[in-house]
């Protein structure tokens, strides 16, 4: 949706959330806090009942520590996690170093090592912009940097638990699958959690003749997203020691994560690595213009080699030997104040090897479950909106006015004031989110979903106050803000500085139970939990998730689901 110059929400602000103490696992019922706590509060009261899994006793953290396991190159041993009888094993190389001569190359195989490799400490991070982080909350970067995190409860190897594979997000932001995205919860709930570290911006997304001629497919770009296949394919060789079941991967992220999920659905590169994707803030309507602005958006492989052509020469760089003889560190810093740059996905008909749309006629997308949702206040919805009355009408004249559907537009979301215009504006932006992601759905189930059910979900809940201790997710946003529902699908509440309440530990339980039953079995339902119906094709409703669990109608009314569906499909560019 493209929102008239000063009409624009709440920028999306970055941070680190944290693990949720289940009902029925640590904290019961009455034992969750019923006012207000932060992380200080909560910390105290939690360690002054015994219930903080984030202090193991020594004897908890020897024992996890003490059992190595083998993966094809060596052995590790991992920590305690975040809650009791998880066990975390963190920066577990699955390729080498992207630096010199593997710069802007596929991920090439992790070097062996002699002897048990405690794997307690987070690898570090690709290398990135940090504007606006705290200097206290930025990680080690390099470009050593291809390493994963295991979560896991599991007691041997023959546990043979469902697998969640969780790919990071942002914009602008801090990418990194360290403690911010902590599996701790979804391990205690019976999965094994995954959190790859992938290649991001100019060195996971540079395209360049001279990096086309070099590779064996005759294409460039893309090397964040084969980074993610390689994990895929370090999971199906090494998980199972782990107690995880390679036959069962749930491949999910949210915002770039998602995205890159999205284009593995299209793409034939990881075909069979994994069973069921859930996408966060990741997929829309084939058609929807804001693919063209999202992390979703691609560039033509001869597009992308222009603009990496462009880049080098702004770097002072004559060919790709001058590029790689680089610091990483000058790139991503040319990179972060290079307007002219685009680091996006590319169409190289390899990794992606057609349109979206292409992909899905063809019926060539991957046939699995899916589960994917969208933010309430996202896509310019905002609690914080303030257009103009004026400027509101111009933006639907503008918007709407070269389909004849302006007045149309106008009298479903009327305004006589600025303070309704932002009101009808953030209303236009809600059903706009959820009949775009209602008409991928439906694109998706009736050409790929042969077999596999698709469920869709609006998430709905406000977390509280603010967060000043993360830096990914929502610092100063407001509302259900996109990325916001990240907190309770992973349930990762405390250590930050929210004042969570045991509402937002009710959610999280339910959310998690949802993403646990879905990675198990394909299917979010069962036990105690809402029923969440599958998508029907000729029912357009959605699954509201957060502030309650209920079905809810992809739009406001049925004439406001004909408008959007009339201006969504009338759209000429199908990505």
């Amino acid at each position: 949706m493209r929102l008239p110059r000063g009409v624009a929400g709440a920028r999306l602000l970055v941070g680190r959330p944290a693990p949720h103490h289940p009902r029925g696992n640590l904290v019961s019922d009455t034992d969750k806090p019923s006012a207000p706590l932060n992380r200080r509060g909560f910390l105290g009261a939690a360690a002054a009942a015994g219930l903080l899994g984030t202090l193991p006793t020594p004897a908890e953290a020897r024992t996890a520590a003490a059992t190595a396991v083998s993966t094809e190159s060596g052995q590790v041993t991992g920590v305690q996690g975040s809650l009791r009888g998880v066990t975390v094993y963190k920066g577990i190389p699955y390729a080498d170093t992207t630096a010199g001569a593997n710069r802007w190359r596929p991920p090439q195989p992790a070097p062996a090592w002699d002897g048990v490799r405690a794997a307690d400490s987070w690898g570090p991070a690709c290398p990135q912009p940090v504007t606006g982080i705290p200097g206290d909350q930025v990680p080690e970067f390099g470009e050593d940097c291809l390493n994963l995190n295991v979560w896991t409860a599991a007691t041997g190897s023959g546990d043979s638990r469902p697998v969640l594979v969780w790919l990071y997000g942002g914009d602008r932001a801090l990418w990194s699958g360290q403690e911010i995205y902590n599996g701790s919860l979804l391990a205690s709930k019976g999965l094994v959690v995954v959190t790859p570290d992938y290649r991001v911006g100019p060195l996971g997304g540079l395209a360049h003749p001279e990096l086309t001629a070099e590779s064996a497919y005759g294409g460039s770009g893309n090397w964040g997203v084969l980074d993610v296949v390689a994990a895929l394919e370090w999971v199906q060789r090494n998980i199972a020691a782990f107690g995880g079941d390679p036959d069962r991967v749930t491949l999910a992220g949210w915002s770039l994560g998602a995205s890159i999920a999205h284009i593995l659905l299209a793409s034939r590169q990881a075909g069979g690595l994994y069973h069921r994707a859930l996408l966060s803030s990741g997929v829309r309507y084939t058609k929807d213009p804001a693919l063209a602005r999202g992390p979703g958006r691609y560039r033509t492989l001869a597009a992308a080699e222009a603009d990496g052509t462009g880049f080098a020469a702004r770097l002072g760089a004559a060919d790709l030997a001058g590029l790689r003889a680089l610091d990483a560190a000058d790139i991503v810093a040319a990179a972060a104040a290079d307007t002219a740059a685009d680091f996006g996905h590319v169409l190289d008909g390899h990794v992606l090897p057609d349109t979206y749309t292409a992909v899905l006629k063809a019926r060539a997308e991957t046939d699995v479950p899916v589960l994917t949702g969208v933010c309430k206040d996202a896509n310019g919805a905002s609690p914080d909106l303030k257009p103009t009355l004026d400027a509101f009408q111009a933006y639907a004249r503008s918007e709407f006015g070269p389909l004849g559907l302006a007045d149309t537009f106008l009298s479903l979301y009327p305004a006589d004031g600025d303070t309704a215009a932002a009101r009808q504006l953030s209303a236009y932006a809600r059903d706009e989110e959820r009949v775009s992601t209602f008409l991928w759905a439906t694109q998706f189930k009736d050409t790929a979903a042969d077999s596999s059910a698709v469920h869709t979900y609006f998430w709905t809940r406000v977390p509280p106050g603010y967060d000043d201790t993360n830096p990914v997710i929502g610092t100063a946003a407001t509302g259900a803000f996109e990325g916001s529902d990240v907190y309770y699908l992973l349930g990762h509440l405390y250590n930050t500085d929210r004042p969570w309440t045991s509402k937002d530990y009710d959610t999280a339980d339910t959310t998690t139970s949802y993403v646990a039953r879905f990675a198990a079995t394909g299917d979010p339902n069962g036990g105690s939990l809402a029923d969440w119906p599958a998508l029907a094709t000729d029912t357009p409703q959605t699954m509201e998730l957060g502030a309650d669990s209920r079905t809810l109608a992809v739009a406001d009314s049925d004439a406001k689901l004909a408008f959007l569906k009339t201006y969504l499909e009338s759209q000429t560019t199908e990505f």
